[in-house]
């Protein structure tokens, strides 16, 4: 995905940051937590049976314009575009939740978390 096909200001908006942001830890922190606060975990698509839909046009129109929520594929997909447009060095990374089972279970990796590279 390309940086222009971002809406970044909408989204700083919708997560209520003013100005653009350096890539910086300290920023990272307030980045994430603007998005956690404003944009909450939903899933109600998938119960109702329709399945979500993740390019970033659907993203952005149902999590930013439409200020409703996400699971964790679309807040993440979501979050690492932001992050990438503000200069970040972000990789989506599949995970699988083990919670309740042995670390070593046979899981399919079912979850969507974002890692980010810092120089420091």
């Amino acid at each position: 995905m390309s940086v222009t096909d971002f809406d970044l200001d909408a989204y700083l908006h919708r997560i209520g940051l003013g100005g653009r942001p350096k890539p910086t830890l300290e920023a990272l922190a307030v980045i994430v937590g603007a998005h956690c606060l404003a944009i909450p975990y939903e899933n109600i698509d998938v119960l109702l049976g329709r399945p979500p839909k993740l390019d970033m046009a659907s993203l952005q129109a149902k999590l930013v314009s439409g200020r409703r929520g996400g699971y964790c594929f679309e807040q993440n997909l979501l979050l690492r575009a932001a992050l990438r447009a503000l200069g970040f060095r972000a990789t989506g990374m599949l995970a699988r939740v083990v919670r309740g089972f042995p670390a070593d279970a046979p899981m399919n990796a079912s979850h969507m978390v974002v890692r980010v590279d810092l120089p420091e």
